[in-house]
């Protein structure tokens, strides 16, 4: 199968290769960044690769990218039908491929929202900040990075 091939479920992106789900995982949350704002997206899926918890997914692509909810653009048409004829998917392919070999804009930032979202879900208390996950624990921020369109992050105890 090539790179970006075509898919007709969330379910079949667990037959491709890390480097077809990373190059899909960053063109569907970021095709319309910045090369620093991409790889920014790369490296919170390599930095919780290399962290190789359970929950992150472990230590593969395909345990990082398609964990249960996270990186939701992996359902979107985008992940599951990139256009690989634009130059978007060639760059987004291009850093999949060389990622090992790419300077890292985000630290050891784990998370990444866009940022009204990222900014909803936080309130500041004296010059601490802190995150609101889903599960409704909040945790302090204490590592943050906006590139773009995104705010990258990592709170206590990662």
């Amino acid at each position: 199968m090539a790179y970006g091939e075509a898919v007709n479920s969330f379910s079949e992106l667990s037959k491709l290769n890390g480097t077809d789900l990373l190059a899909r995982m960053i063109y569907s949350e970021a095709r319309g960044e910045s090369d620093k704002g991409r790889r920014g997206c790369a490296f919170v899926a390599k930095n919780r690769k290399d962290k190789n918890t359970t929950e992150f997914g472990g230590n593969t692509w395909a345990g990082v990218i398609l964990k249960s909810g996270q990186f939701d653009g992996m359902k979107t048409d985008a992940a599951l039908c990139p256009d690989t004829s634009s130059t978007a998917w060639k760059e987004c392919l291009e850093l999949a491929l060389n990622v090992y070999d790419e300077v890292n804009p985000i630290g050891t930032c784990l998370w990444f929202n866009g940022n009204s979202y990222y900014e909803g879900r936080c309130r500041t208390s004296g010059d601490k900040e802190y995150y609101s996950f889903d599960s409704g624990s909040e945790r302090e921020v204490v590592e943050k990075v906006v590139i773009g369109n995104h705010t990258f992050f990592r709170v206590s105890g990662y």
